[in-house]
């Protein structure tokens, strides 16, 4: 990846367009169980424990962000989009609902805190799934050979819906609302259907040990 990154810049760099296009960098959410390392935060990978959602992001746009900074505002992938279109100033005709905020305020040091929260539902459904091993083996070896793969099935269903289709009566599953050092769980039983809920202040207790 840092080489590939690397190559990026030189690109950029020779058409002369580097200061003014923005590089954001993000991992997949949370570690493996077993095989990540979650931080010591609580919970791994397909979580919403902080153990399955936090992970590091950088930006690059030399053009505005003039000099390294850091910050510990919560943020989200579905930020991007309206901070790209807040960015350019283009609206989108009939835009469905959008979850993220433009992080344009952010990036200009205008912000000490986001505006709003922030929810995840992890629902009870698996959705298609996709092993990248044995797929990025394959083409590793048609590449060396000069050669290409035709798209997988699997690539070009990811985002089908799991079935069945999500109920709107209810919220199964684990659902998490952020808003602020405040996070609040619900979390309904897959065998009874009963609901309990857990309150973390992030701030003071980011490992999770104590409810309130």
């Amino acid at each position: 990846m840092d080489h590939a990154f690397g190559k990026i810049r030189n690109a950029l760099d020779e058409v002369g367009i580097r200061d003014d296009t923005i590089l954001w960098y993000t991992s997949d959410n949370g570690a493996q169980r077993r095989v990540g390392y979650n931080g010591g935060y609580r919970g791994f990978k397909g979580e919403i424990y902080e153990g399955g959602l936090l992970v590091p992001a950088i930006l690059e746009w030399p053009a505005r962000i003039k000099s390294h900074r850091a910050t510990d505002v919560c943020c989200s992938t579905s930020d991007i989009y309206p901070t790209l279109l807040d960015i350019v100033g283009a609206t989108v005709e009939n835009q469905p609902p959008v979850d993220g905020v433009s992080l344009l305020p952010l990036i200009e040091g205008k912000w000490p805190k986001r505006p709003g929260p922030m929810g995840f539902w992890q629902y009870p459904a698996r959705g298609i799934v996709m092993e990248s091993k044995p797929l990025m083996s394959e083409l590793l070896a048609a590449q060396k050979a000069g050669e290409d793969l035709e798209p997988d099935e699997s690539s070009q269903r990811v985002a089908e819906l799991p079935n069945p289709p999500h109920v709107l009566d209810r919220f199964p599953g684990h659902a998490a609302w952020i808003d602020q050092d405040w996070k609040l769980h619900r979390i309904e039983g897959r065998r009874d259907g009963k609901v309990r809920w857990e309150l973390y202040n992030l701030e003071a207790d980011p490992a999770k040990k104590r409810i309130y």
